[in-house]
């Protein structure tokens, strides 16, 4: 019987708590009325969860109709007001929290000032004061989190104007700026790439743009490491591309919000466009094709993605203007010096193993610990991660500070080229051509030069070509392109482990240039195997002519009643036999040469390149001389087998185009810039350097 009791009790206790859970889920007022309208209550405050939620919370995380939560606060006793106000769940989270996390403005006028200005008996002074009101909008979570905070953490930023406003009324606004561990209420926005919430904070209070964490790293420092919000760190197809410039750069949400300037000038993907694209650019911006592109957006999740993230691209660059604009450090924050001179090394340096204990190497060691704390420069982080709205932005702001160095003494240059960032290295070199004559002699603490870092490939991840031949080209090219930027004695400079730039690209390189090697026999080989087997066919069709001989004359029957298209058969069949025997010749002098590292730069490419035509126009010619033989020998009367005959003709080839032209394209573009580099050697005049 005893046992029987207490099923039953437990039965009923996970009863009162999972209705109620479910009912908040669902939103359900009326089962959540019916359900504590006859329990006592001291029931409304019982955790229902493993968090130690109350009906309250889980009500108040809901997004949507928040008809139960208002049902559920009528509910609460006056007296009980401002326990309610303060309860937490094993997060440290109130009620408040959660409202502020979901951004329903509505429900936290209620919780602030409707639920906590019922005058209870014991606390009518207190409410007088607003001291009810400082104590509900300043409670802390376990991580140090106002309900402000959470609310400009999860980028709602109609609740963060409401939470400022009625935190500007009663107290100071400052206290709301950080929480435990440092971490301040724009860095939060910022790592959740709400830039919307995180300008308005900007333009609420600018000093926030200096504020730093525990680590010293500013709001500036967090962007430079976000290559995904920004378009120029974002890779896209040509198609996506096209799309992603038809639509609009913000919303009308972004306007009434006042989050963008009517003007959207300073968009960097507009910079000095011509008269026909500014025309253009009005009509991507106008509210008729914002219209239209919300409409496809709901239709298509994939266009909705693509305009979200132009959006977001659009708000990062508002945020860094306004940051760089807001945070005048950037232009005399020196804070790293190089060691090492520019002077050349020719013969490296005997290292010596003993340490010496002077003065002067203990203020040199704790000037290196000082170093090693200090994070990078926002502007030499952008450079590292390609984001290039960033470094254009600092750069023109403030010009000077394309000389800051790093903790290692490398210069924005040795950055960009370390971590293959071609744009960053184009633009420095374009934009500030008087400082890179200066940033190229730079030698780093290691003694490494610019032609040191190209050499190296310790952020080397395999570059943008597909293949390891068209990889190794790609790294071959960028030494030579850095190369020429530099002195020539400097390519004869050792480093600090007695290596010349060559000397560390040639033993960097090693296992790259094994691959390509690898790759490049597999593929002749396979290649030149399909170039036989084809040459072999249209070998024998030469000699096997459709619909037979005469027996007298031995001419084609043929040629007399259908010469076009005999005509036809037989200039597609020599081509294609040609075109065969060319790839195989081609194919099978690269397997033939040694397959040198500087083979790759333009010989093998360009020969590759001929192979590839060679073999691509043979198979073209087969399918067609095969599809001429079909019209010669059988007479096709109706239209849609004749069509259909086309088609099938014509599938292998476009199949064959359909997977091998994106490797044929890259490799005769290779070709092609190798013949255009030999062109502008052997050119006079001065047609080289105009085009450097």
């Amino acid at each position: 019987m005893e046992k029987e009791i207490a099923i039953a009790s437990e039965t009923e206790r996970v009863e009162d708590i999972g209705l109620p859970y479910g009912k908040a889920l669902q939103g359900d007022a009326r089962g959540l009325r019916r359900f504590y309208q006859d329990k006592p209550a001291d029931a409304l405050f019982d955790p229902i969860t493993a968090y130690k939620d109350t009906v309250f919370h889980i009500a108040a995380q809901r997004k949507g109709s928040k008809e139960a939560l208002r049902v559920l606060l009528r509910m609460v006793p006056q007296t009980r007001r401002l326990e309610l106000l303060k309860m937490k769940n094993i997060q440290g989270n109130t009620i408040l929290h959660e409202v502020a996390s979901t951004g329903n403005v509505e429900d936290a006028d209620s919780l602030i000032t409707k639920l906590s200005s019922s005058k209870g008996p014991t606390v009518a002074d207190e409410l007088e004061t607003g001291e009810i009101r400082k104590q509900i909008l300043g409670v802390r979570n376990n991580l140090g989190e106002t309900p402000l905070f959470r609310a400009a953490e999860f980028g709602n930023t109609e609740m963060v104007k409401y939470l400022v406003q009625q935190a500007e009324e009663i107290g100071n606004l400052h206290d709301h700026y950080r929480r435990d561990d440092g971490v301040t209420i724009l860095h939060s926005a910022v790592i959740g790439q709400h830039f919307g919430t995180a300008i308005w904070l900007l333009n609420k209070d600018q000093q926030l743009a200096t504020y730093k964490d525990r680590n010293g790293k500013t709001i500036l420092h967090l962007l430079a490491k976000m290559p995904t919000a920004f378009k120029s760190t974002t890779p896209m197809i040509r198609l996506k591309a096209f799309i992603y410039s038809c639509f609009p750069s913000h919303s009308d949400d972004d306007n009434e919000a006042g989050l963008l300037s009517s003007s959207q000038n300073n968009d960097l993907e507009y910079d000095k466009l011509s008269e026909i694209h500014h025309l253009l650019k009005r009509y991507v911006d106008s509210k008729m094709n914002q219209t239209i592109c919300k409409y496809l957006a709901k239709g298509w999740v994939t266009l909705g993605d693509i305009w979200t993230s132009k959006k977001t691209h659009t708000l990062a660059v508002k945020l860094v203007e306004k940051l760089v604009r807001a945070d005048a450090s950037l232009c005399v924050a020196l804070a790293h010096t190089p060691e090492q001179d520019s002077t050349i090394c020719l013969e490296g340096e005997v290292k010596e193993e003993a340490e010496t204990k002077t003065e002067e190497g203990s203020t040199n060691l704790a000037l290196s610990e000082r170093r090693s704390k200090s994070p990078d420069t926002p502007l030499l982080i952008a450079a590292s991660t390609g984001i290039m709205e960033i470094v254009r932005l600092i750069l023109e702001r403030y010009p000077q500070a394309v000389e800051l160095v790093n903790q290692n003494g490398q210069n924005i240059l040795h950055v960009s080229i370390l971590h293959r960032r071609f744009n960053i290295y184009e633009l420095v070199k374009k934009e500030k051509k008087e400082a890179v004559k200066r940033l190229v002699l730079g030698i780093d603490n290691d003694g490494y030069t610019i032609m040191h870092h190209a050499a190296v490939t310790t952020y080397y991840h395999g570059g943008s070509k597909p293949t390891p031949a068209l990889q190794l080209q790609e790294e071959l090219t960028w030494f030579k392109n850095v190369e020429k930027r530099i002195p020539h004695p400097y390519t004869m400079h050792r480093n600090k482990e007695n290596h010349t730039a060559k000397e560390l690209f040639d033993k960097q390189h090693e296992e790259q240039l094994k691959q390509a090697q690898e790759w490049v026999k597999n593929t002749c080989q396979s290649s030149s195997t399909v170039a036989v087997l084809i040459a072999g066919v249209v070998f024998a069709a030469a000699y096997t002519a459709p619909g037979g001989f005469h027996a007298q004359s031995g001419r084609p029957v043929l040629l007399t009643t259908e010469k076009p298209l005999y005509s036809f058969f037989t200039v597609m069949d020599i081509a294609g036999l040609a075109s065969s025997l060319t790839a195989v010749v081609v194919f099978l002098s690269i397997l033939t040469s040694s397959l040198e590292q500087q083979q790759f730069a333009r010989t093998i490419p360009r020969k590759m390149s001929i192979g590839f035509t060679s073999l691509f126009f043979s198979v073209t010619a087969t399918i067609l001389t095969f599809t001429a033989t079909i019209f010669l020998v059988v007479h096709l009367e109706k239209k849609w087998t004749t069509s259909l005959t086309y088609a099938a003709a014509l599938l292998p080839i476009c199949v064959f185009a359909l997977f091998q032209f994106p490797l044929y394209y890259l490799f005769f573009q290779a070709a092609v810039t190798s013949i255009l580099d030999f062109m502008k050697k052997i050119l006079p005049g001065s047609w080289t350097s105009s085009n450097d």
